[in-house]
């Protein structure tokens, strides 16, 4: 019962993406997530996104195979419209310790958007992940507004129940602007 109340919180919200930290790997199959990241958006004038500031999200997902599960996300942006998503994430390939994934998703944040993203991930040990990737918003106002990051994130697992990361989101095009992001995500079995 408690994890179908989880799936309803987040369907009815139908909430992911290019905004904020992206769990680096697939959730295991048939196990549900739940999390919550205060991110920090820095001004940089850009289109649509006037003010930076600081935000919050929620969001939740279900491990449907090993290989894929599916995201749903809102964001609260204290100083601007909420953001709501939905997305997809594959595995591609996967190592003892390293592992090839990507993302796709569409999203509302005044305007339509997709999400693009592909994460590589390196875990020493498996207490600890590191990753970079590409990440890219495209937002359909009346001009196409591509945005690219090349997200950096760090990230701990003390259990198998628990991932706790930090991200920054390095701006790479000129309507990027940088996030900073911490977060956790819950695994429910």
């Amino acid at each position: 019962m408690k994890r179908l109340l989880i799936l309803l919180l987040f369907s009815a919200s139908f909430t992911l993406s290019a905004q904020v930290v992206n769990f680096p790997k697939t959730l295991p199959e048939r196990a549900w997530s739940i999390g919550l990241s205060p991110a920090y958006h820095f001004d940089n004038n850009v289109v649509a996104f006037d003010a930076g500031g600081a935000s919050i999200a929620l969001n939740g997902g279900y491990g449907i195979l090993y290989s894929l599960d599916v995201n749903a996300r809102y964001i609260y942006f204290f100083n601007g419209a909420d953001y709501i998503g939905i997305d997809a994430q594959y595995l591609i390939y996967e190592t003892r310790k390293s592992y090839v994934s990507t993302i796709a998703g569409l999203h509302y944040w005044d305007v339509v958007g997709m999400d693009l993203s592909a994460f590589y991930t390196y875990t020493p040990r498996y207490e600890f992940s590191f990753s970079i990737g590409l990440d890219m918003d495209l937002s359909f106002a009346q001009d196409l507004n591509p945005r690219f990051w090349i997200p950096l994130n760090v990230g701990y697992n003390p259990n198998e129940m628990m991932f706790i990361y930090a991200e920054y989101k390095l701006p790479v095009a000129d309507l990027s602007w940088g996030i900073l992001a911490l977060g956790i995500n819950m695994i429910l079995r």
